[in-house]
């Protein structure tokens, strides 16, 4: 409806009516924010003439609201006495327009939210000055900046001009700002005489600082600090237009992997910019510019420039030869030194004698120190030296080595890990990490002594992120040109050819791949990525389609860890499946003897000891065996050792000769309960099915309040750490447990005199609740109560029935035992919509049976069905036989009916999918909707044998296809702007899409980006705001939804480490304490007394242990910088983030941050598992003798003495919680062994440390 206004001011903007209109609409006559589901109607104003002199209007305006019944409503409140609607003090009239608005118009504000009209009129503004503001350029440098070895440490760096862009038909680019997507963008072309630009575009974020100045001929130049390079794109001149918006505004630039052939080769390594300027006023522009853009001043400061040609052909040719020479380690670590932009080619001369006097004595030992020294040079001091630097970082690492090798200690290696080097491939560079460690897999183990032929390569933008380009910038050729190129033709790293190998399915979605190089092997002869991926198994089925080809092949590489080995005479897969396809209620799951299962977890106990505390044994291993994948869940009637297997679970078939004896690969041990959480997808969907806002909010405000509160008791900390899943790489939990048990208590509690005071676990907590809050805030991740996620697995009862009817009940040998006994009994099972869940801590605790009405569903939650309710049964019937009743922390759906459960919850199965069950009752949904049904679609048949090149190609068009988290984003974000929310029609088309998105990697067949639907409007919901790191008003407006409203209702304090938690910090102020006088040790010296007979230590005991605590500190560091979000040296972790599990550091890619904290956790556990078991030699075998067990507990004691006396050092906090843990574990383990006099009196501690008798004290 068009409402005509007149008598307008004709000074008035468009914003400053919609102002006026805005006060009345969303006031208490119209709205109320209480509703259910109400939100502000959205309206346009439209001022359809200009006035006279240019001015806004010509004193008439149209107001278009989206409800006739709405402007009908309003004109009769305004012709009302005394109701007035007046803008700039001058009231209006108004009248009912004749026209009607157009349709597409009404139907776009009716479904779109309304934004204050301030933040567009002051974009519009800002927009309006940027454009203004072009800075001509004469000429534009690329190369690095430097010193000479004889200039002083403290002036300034010079700049290299290793390749120049100047032209003299034309200035050689012009820079510019690029509002919408904060990048500043260098224009090159000639508009006369060329068909193409091209431009150098630079992310804002990626600018370190930029400085001006002038040279003595009076040019000016304006030089620029990158943390990574710029982008290169390349676009039509004077391109043809159709006049649909979205065909030309898409991929219309095309990205480039470099500008010509000579920078392709100087680029990767000379990446940082000066430009000079056309005109010395532009220096003006320019601060104008960074003003305007939200960057830092630039400061004016005289850099001169020389030609020095580090990165000449024949300069890189010589470094290279001389970096073949050396053994693989050392050669790695110094072309990283070169590929990381650490060191150019004349540093590397300048070290040369050096280096190579290192390597002759113990290469492996070269090649640590050079990884050290990767890691001081980018934290580096302006004052020190690239020479100083490498000789300090030796003479620190030969100390270190010469004092630790003395002890002659082996260390632990763990098979589920692997010590790898890491490739990291952008459009311009190649960079070089690690080794570090990594989860492992069937083909990395079984050629354990041949790990340094193998490297992990992963493909990336400049940044180290994800590929992300605007939709008008076209990516492939940059894709088929550079990373086609490395995918089937390898790369060459320090003189070894690496070609790719193959990936496993996670890897896919992060682009990341295994690549080998060939290797002789003493009995298989020549190893080449063909032989190891013929030599596992037979893919005759499915070789003609690439995609699923390629995901066969990927089973070998997923990252499990090793458990037991059968014989072909253990196992069978002829259990039949239940149901009808394609929706098989047990797709995906087999069964195990509980012999078997005890078997697996003994192994799995001795590879990660602090799981032997555990009283509960898994119910369910995923696993990978031979060609099978999926599940196996404890079948009590099998007897000995024996597993069996469904062909749903059969991928591929094995080589015979595997078969006669397979290893059992754990991929997952569903042990816990999983945490049950909200995510965004999840609230949006339960709004939509009648769940209230108040609800979710109530359910935030529970969990903020246990989350701020859990600090106050032990109780609360450990249930929040075990609750979370942080802490685990350090035994933050168990320490706590055994501190409880001991009878220490938090500040709050006082319940015991002995109360924890130790800063760096306080700080600890804060962090773990800081990472949650932030999870509630920013990821909707809200904890619930009342709900678990659960791995699904389907009820075997009717299978027995199945085999009982056919008389196939002596066809498995393993439980012939069991038929003879049970045959008659009445089975119970699962009726449909029944489900059946049992919870119980492993770590103690009774089972919990639920029982009543719940929700279950399954991440995605995209479609409004993926959500269902069912009924929980409680505890099963005692009088008949039930196959589940014993099964832990599991949900149990029924095997009945055509269709089953798992396969309506956004597409799963029981192959190891994990679902939520929720009780609480004011999350059930009262809607309930009909589950999604979609074709899988026919996967994409070349009709030929696949080969290599073949994967290659679907890895090439993944890297462009993968649209998965866009289709995803896209849709929540139209759900929330439209009125039907995920039941609009859009929100249905882009549920489809997901689905279609979710099976891609198996069938090949992309989603098409042109049938998914647009955004309305450019501005997003106020609760995106968590992935920008720098947020503009003008770019959100305030949602009304659910998640708007939980967004705004969670403030998160920073908490701030001191500044000695970061690598390379300065040291906080020293510890003056009496060694050994804090709380913690107090309420451990009488254990600790009674087997060690004394806990005092001399300064010189204490003092040995320095180049142990070093050689920690390093790798420590190591993990620091390695895993921080960014390789900018201004980014890293702290040693709390380490120890707690946890990046806190804002990203705009939240998948890139949950990956890096997956490594840094990975990497951090071995760290200590090697300081436990090889530096304090605490014992991994169950029946550790006395001797065994008191001897690490005396280094463990001492170890923990010095960590407190060194606090204040970076890496002290952490090495002393190491050792309170293994102090910890062995008085644990000496209680339990019994090999204390319990019996006799309590002895006390003197004040030096030594024990007493409390007769003889009496006396």
């Amino acid at each position: 409806m068009e409402i005509e206004v007149s008598d307008l001011n004709y000074t008035a903007t468009v914003w400053e009516v919609k102002r006026a209109f805005a006060e009345i609409f969303h006031g208490d006559l119209f709205y109320s924010p209480a509703a259910h589901g109400a939100r502000p109607i959205n309206f346009q104003v439209q001022f359809r003439e200009e006035g006279p002199g240019s001015l806004p209007n010509n004193g008439h305006a149209v107001v278009i609201v989206p409800d006739r019944r709405f402007g009908d409503d309003f004109l009769r409140s305004a012709f009302r006495r005394g109701n007035q609607v007046k803008v700039n003090g001058r009231r209006l009239w108004l009248s009912k327009g004749q026209k009607r608005p157009p349709r597409g118009l009404v139907e776009t504000l009716d479904k779109t939210p309304y934004i204050d009209p301030t933040q567009e009129e002051e974009r519009e503004a800002l927009l309006g000055r940027i454009g203004q503001i072009g800075i001509i350029l004469d000429a534009i440098q690329f190369g690095v900046y430097f010193r000479f070895p004889d200039d002083p440490p403290t002036a300034n760096r010079r700049f290299s001009n290793e390749y120049e862009i100047r032209r003299s038909d034309t200035f050689s680019g012009k820079l510019c700002f690029d509002y919408n997507y904060k990048v500043l963008r260098i224009e090159m072309g000639n508009c006369v005489t060329e068909d193409t630009s091209t431009h150098i575009v630079i992310n804002t974020s990626d600018i370190k600082k930029i400085a001006y100045g002038s040279n003595p001929a009076g040019e000016c130049y304006a030089c620029f600090e990158l943390h990574c390079p710029p982008r290169f794109e390349r676009q039509q001149m004077y391109r043809t237009y159709t006049g649909e918006y979205k065909k030309d505004n898409r991929a219309f630039r095309e990205r480039l992997p470099s500008l010509d052939k000579i920078h392709r080769a100087i680029g990767p390594f000379a990446y940082q910019l000066r430009l000079t300027l056309n005109d010395p006023r532009s220096r003006h522009d320019l601060k104008t510019l960074c003003h305007e853009a939200g960057i830092r001043a630039p400061a004016r400061v005289q850099i001169d420039v020389q030609h020095c040609g580090f990165f000449r052909y024949d300069t890189m040719r010589a470094v290279r030869e001389w970096i073949t020479g050396f053994e693989w380690p050392v050669a790695f670590q110094l072309e990283a030194l070169l590929r990381n932009g650490l060191l150019n080619t004349g540093d590397l001369y300048d070290l040369r004698g050096d280096i190579e006097m290192l390597n002759q004595d113990n290469p492996e030992f070269a090649g640590d120190v050079l990884r050290h020294f990767l890691e001081k040079l980018q934290a580096k001091q302006r004052s020190d030296t690239v020479v100083e630097c490498f000789k300090n970082t030796v003479a620190r690492d030969e100390e270190i080595r010469a004092s630790l090798s003395a002890e002659g200690v082996e260390m632990v290696e763990s098979k589920g890990t692997i010590k790898c080097f890491h490739v990291i491939v952008t459009p311009t560079r190649v960079l070089l990490e690690g080794p570090y460690d990594t989860q492992s897999n069937r083909v990395i183990r079984k050629y354990d002594n041949y790990k340094e032929n193998f490297v992990r390569v992963e493909f990336r933008d400049e940044n180290s992120m994800h590929f992300r380009w605007p939709k008008e910038v076209d990516g492939r050729s940059l894709v088929k040109q550079r990373f086609g190129t490395i995918l089937k033709e390898g790369l060459e790293i320090a003189g070894r050819h690496f070609r790719f190998l193959g990936y496993s399915n996670s890897g896919l979605r992060e682009h990341t791949f295994w690549y080998m190089s060939d290797f002789e092997h003493p009995d298989e002869g020549l190893v080449t990525p063909d032989s190891i991926r013929n030599g596992l198994g037979d893919f005759s089925k499915v070789n003609t389609i690439p995609s699923k080809y390629a995901a066969r092949i990927a089973q070998a590489f997923s990252g499990t860890d090793p458990s037991v080995r059968i014989r072909r005479d253990q196992w069978d897969d002829t259990l039949a499946d239940l149901g009808k396809g394609p929706f098989w209620h047990t797709d995906g799951q087999g069964t195990m003897s509980p012999g078997l299962r005890d078997q697996i977890w003994d192994v799995l106990v001795k590879a990660q000891p602090d799981k032997a505390k555990l009283t509960l044994k898994p119910s369910v291993y995923q696993i990978r065996f031979l060609g099978f994948k999926g599940i196996i869940v404890v079948d009590e009637t099998l007897d000995g050792v024996y597993m069996r297997l469904r062909q749903t679970m059969n991928k591929f078939k094995a080589h015979c000769h595997d078969e006669s004896e397979a290893e059992i690969e754990i991929a997952k041990a569903f042990i816990y309960p999983g945490t049950a959480r909200l995510c965004r997808p999840l609230i949006m969907v339960l709004e939509d099915l009648g769940v209230s806002k108040e609800s979710f909010l109530a359910l935030q405000e529970r969990a903020k309040a246990a989350v701020v509160t859990a600090s106050d008791t032990m109780d609360g900390t450990i249930e929040l750490l075990r609750k979370h899943d942080l802490g685990n790489s350090f035994g933050l939990r168990w320490i706590l447990q055994h501190l409880q048990r001991a009878g220490m208590c938090m500040r709050r509690e006082r319940t015991t005199p002995d109360v924890m005071d130790n800063e760096f676990i306080l700080r600890l907590v804060r962090y773990a609740q800081s990472h949650i809050l932030r999870e509630i805030k920013h990821d909707g991740r809200i904890p619930i109560a009342q709900a678990n996620q659960l791995v699904g697995v389907a009820d075997e009862g009717p299978a027995y029935l199945q085999r009982k009817a056919e008389g196939k009940e002596k066809l498995c040998p393993a439980n012939a035992r069991w038929w003879e006994e049970d045959r008659d009994k009445e089975v119970f099972c699962l009726k449909e919509g029944e489900i059946f869940a049992c919870i119980q801590q492993p770590d103690g605790g009774e089972p919990i049976y639920i029982e009543g009405q719940v929700s279950i569903s399954r991440s995605p939650h995209i479609h409004p069905g993926d959500v269902q309710r069912v009924r929980a049964i409680g505890k099963p019937p005692d009088d008949k036989v039930c196959f589940f009743r014993n099964l832990r922390n599991v949900v149990v759906m029924n095997s009945m009916g055509d269709r089953s459960l798992a396969s309506c919850l956004a597409g799963g199965d029981v192959d190891g999918d994990e679902f939520l069950v929720i009780k609480d009752p004011t999350l059930l949904p009262i809607r309930q909707t009909e589950p999604a049904s979609y074709d899988a679609g026919e996967p994409r048949d070349i009709g030929r044998e696949s080969n290599v090149d073949d994967i290659c190609d679907f890895l090439l068009e993944f890297m462009q296809s993968d649209v998965m988290g866009l289709v995803a984003d896209q849709h929540l974000i139209i759900a929330v702007h439209r009125q039907y929310g995920t039941f609009d029609q859009y929100c249905m088309v882009l549920a489809r899409l997901c689905s279609q998105a979710v099976d891609y990697p198996k069938n090949g067949v992309p989603v098409d980006l042109e049938k998914m639907p647009p955004k309305l409007i450019r501005a997003k919901p106020d609760w995106k705001k968590a992935e920008d790191d720098d947020p503009r008003p003008s770019d959100y407006y305030e949602s009304t939804r659910a998640l708007g409203a939980l967004f705004r209702n969670i403030e998160i304090k920073p908490v701030h480490p001191p500044e000695s938690s970061y690598p390379n910090g300065p040291s906080a102020t020293p510890v003056l304490e009496p060694p050994l006088s804090d709380s913690i040790s107090r309420v451990l010296k009488p254990a600790v007394l009674r087997h060690l007979g004394r806990t005092a230590h001399a300064d010189g005991d204490v003092a040995a242990l320095e180049p142990l605590f070093r050689h920690y500190a390093e790798e420590l560091r190591y993990i620091c910088v390695t895993h921080a979000l960014t390789d900018r040296a201004d980014v890293r972790l702290s040693e709390e983030e380490v120890a707690i599990g946890t990046i806190l550091a804002k990203c705009t890619q939240p998948r890139w941050r949950r990956e890096r904290t997956h490594r840094m956790r990975v990497h951090a556990t071995q760290l200590v598992r090697q300081l436990k078991h090889a530096r304090l030699r605490a014992p991994l075998a169950k029946d550790a003798g006395e001797k065994e067990l008191v001897g690490a507990l005396r280094r463990a004691w001492l170890a923990w003495d010095y960590g407190m006396r060194n606090r204040a050092v970076f890496g002290g906090r952490s090495f002393a919680l190491v050792a309170l843990g293994v102090v910890c574990e062995m008085l644990e383990k000496l209680e339990q062994s019994g090999q204390h006099e319990s019996d006799e009196d309590p002895d006390t501690v003197d004040e030096g440390g030594e024990l007493v008798d409390a007769d003889a004290e009496r006396t």
